[in-house]
């Protein structure tokens, strides 16, 4: 087997892994470990005990029938816990088959090359401090080049045991025991819905569909991986507590969300359940292209599910009356995507320093306005960084997994280059350039009022943070509110000892520049 064909097997290991932990519900009681997670969805039940609460405001079950729906739940439950307790034992016995024993050749080869290439790492962080001279490079060469040698060694070793018979069959006998389980998972559902049917009545069934529905939401909905997919839009209107002519106007729209999300869900839940047995094959017989089309089935079944949430949301904001639209909206997005749509630093700072007290007219004004311009400049920065969301998450969630199988067949794992990334480090050079902005009309004891007011700069000093925003569509130009020709200039103008500074007596320059109407937006 060659190296690329190991490394990309590695893939669809740590792929599996990230599946299946995705299948997993939190806290879920009994087992656990290794051979639980490889598992997956074939371990996690569709039903609950405590659904019975569910059912019976679904429902409105008589006293018999509520007698009758615990029984049927707590046998469902212990019968599928004691299932998928004997799979995870069976798994997990395979997997510690696997493992070998110190004595075994290969991993003591594996172990005597990982301390070969620690050494020789230590000796090329030693000869890195030496200087610069041709001898001092040719020497860290020549090490860099060992390690490479020790790097394709190790990953032939790993080919190799992944090669062996007994690795194989284990394989092929947790392929198998998965399969097992999730086949009795599907029967052990199809026989408690049918003792269902018959104990209901035909207007508790007429309900069925959309209990059916909300039970699927909340045990799928928390598990997307997706920014965005993991919002229940319905919880989240029934939270704004709008009135009853509000929600009357959004019934279409719920009711659409509903049906669609649930068979959403449903789809991306099966996908990922029934398609373990196809990454269990591709990592046994070596074909690659299987697995990675999984996984990039998943993705896009994981957008279709955010998609959906995103239109519902989309469609809310637009029935809804205008006073109530925007603060929807903004709540939907802090929802979906906090990393993006959260108050930032800059923002609570600029409130803040509205609240200072003794601070002169002028200098407040100037501050609202410059406020005004950063809602406006990272409103902008948000979309910029929502679309590349949208177009790439789902790919660089993929590009990780890649970086750690190589971390774990000892190559390298540079980052690619990150689209989202890069318009996350464009909003933060324009926080910065506002901070600074701020930082120059206030003074020495308002600054330090406000927790000193530290960019992004002064917080990670050790990043070059002018070259990570470098082409991503912005520049340190200080908005379009902001100080024309940027801080560089700006700092320029005033900077009388030219030491890069603004000291005090040059801040009281400043201010008097803003009292004469100097730099206010237009």
């Amino acid at each position: 087997m060659s190296l690329k064909v190991s490394l990309l097997t590695q893939t669809l290991t740590v792929a599996l892994l990230t599946t299946v932990v995705l299948a997993q519900p939190s806290g879920r009681r009994g087992g656990g470990g290794f051979s639980s997670m490889m598992s997956g969805g074939g371990m996690t039940p569709d039903y609950m005990l405590r659904d019975l609460q569910k059912f019976n405001d679904a429902f409105d079950l008589s006293e018999d029938q509520l007698m009758i729906v615990e029984q049927i739940l707590r046998d469902y439950d212990e019968s599928f816990r004691e299932a998928s307790d004997a799979s995870q034992e069976g798994i997990g016995g395979s997997f510690r088959s696997m493992r070998g024993s110190e004595d075994d050749p290969a991993s003591q080869k594996r172990d005597a090359l990982r301390q070969r290439y620690r050494d020789v790492q230590d000796k090329l962080d030693a000869a890195r401090k030496l200087g610069e001279d041709a001898d001092t490079a040719k020497m860290q060469e020549n090490l860099q080049n060992e390690m490479n040698t020790i790097r394709e060694e190790m990953q032939a070793v790993r080919a190799e045991q992944w090669q062996s018979a007994e690795r194989q069959s284990a394989f092929e006998e947790i392929s198998l025991l998965i399969q097992d389980q999730l086949r009795l998972k599907k029967q052990m559902k199809n026989e408690l819905e049918g003792d269902l049917v018959v104990l209901l009545s035909e207007e508790q069934l007429a309900l069925w569909p959309a209990l059916q529905r909300q039970l699927i939401r909340d045990r799928l909905l928390p598990r997307g991986r997706l920014s965005g997919e993991t919002v229940d839009v319905m919880a989240l209107v029934d939270q704004q507590e709008f009135d009853a002519d509000v929600l009357a106007t959004l019934s279409p729209a719920l009711d659409e969300w509903d049906v669609q999300v649930a068979s959403a869900l449903t789809a991306r839940e099966d996908y990922i359940v029934e398609t373990q047995g196809v990454l269990m094959s591709s990592m046994t017989t070596m074909d690659v292209s299987g697995g990675i089309d999984v996984m990039k089935t998943q993705g896009s079944l994981s957008e279709s599910v955010r998609s959906i949430n995103d239109l519902a949301i989309e469609n809310i904001v637009l029935l809804l009356p205008s006073e109530l639209s925007k603060a929807f909206d903004d709540e939907a997005k802090q929802r979906g995507y906090p990393r993006i749509f959260r108050t930032t630093r800059v923002e609570r700072a600029y409130e803040a320093a509205q609240e200072l007290e003794g601070l002169e007219a002028d200098i407040l004004s100037a501050i609202v306005d410059l406020e005004m311009a950063i809602v406006i400049e990272l409103a902008y920065a948000n979309e910029h960084i929502l679309s590349e969301t949208h177009r790439w998450e789902s790919q660089e969630n993929l590009d990780r997994m890649n970086r750690f199988a190589q971390r774990m067949s000892g190559g390298s794992s540079e980052r690619a280059a990150s689209p989202i990334r890069e318009a996350e480090d464009a909003k933060r050079v324009i926080e910065d350039t506002y901070l600074e902005q701020l930082k120059m009309l206030l003074t020495e004891e308002q600054i330090e009022a406000l927790g000193g007011l530290e960019t992004s700069k002064d917080r990670e000093s050790n990043r070059d943070r002018e070259g990570r925003g470098a082409g991503s569509g912005y520049s340190d130009r200080g908005g379009r509110g902001g100080f024309e020709g940027g801080r560089e200039e700006f700092i320029k103008r005033f900077d009388k000892n030219g030491d890069g500074e603004i000291n005090e007596e040059e801040r009281v320059a400043i201010r008097e520049y803003f009292r004469n109407g100097g730099g206010r937006p237009n």
